[in-house]
This record gives C-alpha cells, structure tokens and sequence, in this order.
C-alpha cells in the first residue's frame, strides 16, 4: 500500500500520518488487543536491585514485580495477559518527529 492510498483511507490524513501509522502498524512493538481486555505490561527488569543500594532510594523499585505476583497469585490476573516489553528498534522510533527524538537528547529533557 502506497503512503497516498493510505492517507485518503483516513479521512485529512497527510501522505506523512500514513506514513506513521503505517510504521506503527508494521511494527514489532504493536498488536491488537480486544476492547474487552488490557494487557498488563511488565519486565522483572523493571525490578531494580543492586547489593542493597536500591534500599536507600525513596521509591520502592521491587513493588511492580510485588504487584504483578500477588495479582497473578491471587487469581486477579491471567500470567497470559502480561505482557514483556520489547526494546524499541531506530525504525520504530521514527512514529515520532525528528524534533522529538532530538529533545530527547538532552538529559535534562528525558528526566
């Protein structure tokens, strides 16, 4: 599909929203979830310990892998819906404008 039949099969849509879309259609990182159901999305990496140091840190950086076993234990959520995340590839960045991606350059911005 060309970016032109796919701008005019959203209405206003420019030759670049098709482009974008199209990107993330195409994308590893996308999949369709149904209306009735929302995946949960989680990596035990998301856990952060390092010889105790994460202790002093005034988030708790061990409660989402916490959250995510008592759910699973106590029946609230199927080990089926969790969802690991995937490191985004440069491709899949470009869903976003170069202005965007430069900004997030500088430190300062991305904290």
């Amino acid at each position: 599909m060309s970016s032109s039949s796919a701008a005019a099969s959203v209405p206003g849509a420019t030759p670049a929203d098709a482009l974008r879309r199209n990107r993330i259609i195409s994308s590893k990182l996308y999949f369709d979830v149904p209306g009735s159901k929302a995946p949960v999305v989680y990596s035990t990496a998301y856990d952060i310990a390092f010889l105790g140091i994460e202790k002093m840190h005034p988030f708790d950086s061990s409660k989402w892998g916490r959250i995510c076993r008592f759910l699973t234990k106590e029946g609230h959520l199927e080990k089926t819906r969790v969802v690991e995340p995937l490191e985004a590839s440069k491709e899949d960045l470009l869903v976003h404008t170069e202005a965007y991606l430069n900004s997030l350059r500088s430190s300062f911005r991305v904290a």
